[in-house]
């Protein structure tokens, strides 16, 4: 049988709670709203995460009809689901080195994040003014007809990774996680053996085809229970590192990786719990997350796309 998705998360202001999903409609950052909203440190205007504050993983969030309902620490306030730049101030954030505008929601919205975290903070959306693009192991703008971009994420658009390849990562843990430390957005289930999806390159998934662009490579973010919001000092990221530091990237191979970078191919397109995946095309030769612009089937191609960067 094909692999199919098994669930759909998204997580509407990033590093906070998941939101479960029968079924999401695309948009121009990858899922609809998917990570558009962003807690920052106000003096420095960088992102505040999980590393960090674990307790942000306890941070439910809700959508109802238009709005965006968030409750933590025992308190509730509404946020609009879609911001518009003609009512908040535009800024400029960073999600790690990228500069990023971004809309501030105001000060009851700071107030409710800096006493939850306690620590100055600001909730803010990504503007629709801005283009975050994605170009990294990514299909050109020419050939997809669009430029892909992201809101928040870290670096892609969607997140994929399969029940099989978490059930490998709990064989060998004495304590089990949950697919939701590593926080996909496409969880997976039916693949012929563990890490099945490293090898993928074009998937379809109701007519809209994916692509599987690179390896996520991970930090200890993973670390962190999404059920209590307690960080554990050492797993998993330190069996992940014992096991899955399998790219040779320049970076990459100093990480241990789960999950694959999915770009989709168009901004429109409905996914659904129990979507068939049809794998179109699988990478031939060894895969390195390299860093280059364009996307590669084949390790000649690959290797052809980074001595473009060097030349």
């Amino acid at each position: 049988m094909a692999p199919v998705i098994s669930k759909i998360y998204i997580y509407p202001i990033k590093s906070c709670k998941a939101l479960e999903l029968t079924q999401t409609q695309l948009s121009k950052y990858g899922l609809a709203h998917d990570r558009v909203f962003m807690v920052v440190n106000p003096e420095t205007t960088k992102l505040r995460t999980s590393r960090e504050f674990p307790q942000m993983v306890l941070a439910e969030q809700t959508i109802v009809d238009d709005t965006l309902v968030i409750t933590a620490g025992g308190k509730t306030i509404k946020v609009p689901l879609v911001p518009s730049p003609s009512v908040y101030p535009e800024g400029d954030v960073y999600v790690f080195r990228h500069l990023v505008k971004a809309l501030d929601l105001g000060e009851q919205a700071a107030q409710f994040f800096t006493d939850y975290l306690g620590a100055p903070s600001r909730l803010v959306y990504k503007s629709p003014n801005h283009v975050r693009a994605v170009t990294l192991h990514t299909p050109s703008a020419s050939e997809m007809g669009y430029q892909a971009e992201t809101a928040f994420a870290d670096n892609y658009p969607v997140l994929a990774l399969s029940e099989e390849s978490v059930a490998d990562i709990n064989n060998k843990l004495e304590k089990p996680v949950q697919p939701l430390n590593f926080r996909p957005n496409l969880l997976i289930r039916g693949v012929t053996v563990p890490w099945e999806e490293d090898t993928w390159c074009v998937v379809k998934i109701s007519g809209v085809v994916y692509y599987f662009t690179c390896r996520c490579t991970r930090c200890d973010s993973p670390n962190v229970d999404p059920d209590t919001g307690v960080k554990d000092k050492l797993q998993p990221q330190k069996t992940v590192q014992a096991f899955r530091r399998i790219d040779k990237g320049k970076k990459a191979k100093f990480y241990g990786c789960v999950g694959m970078n999915v770009v989709p191919s168009a901004v429109e397109g409905t996914l659904r719990v129990g979507d068939v995946l049809e794998i179109e095309q699988v990478f031939r030769g060894e895969r390195m997350h390299s860093g280059s612009p364009g996307f590669a089937t084949s390790q000649e191609q690959q290797e052809v796309l980074d001595l473009q960067v060097t030349a």
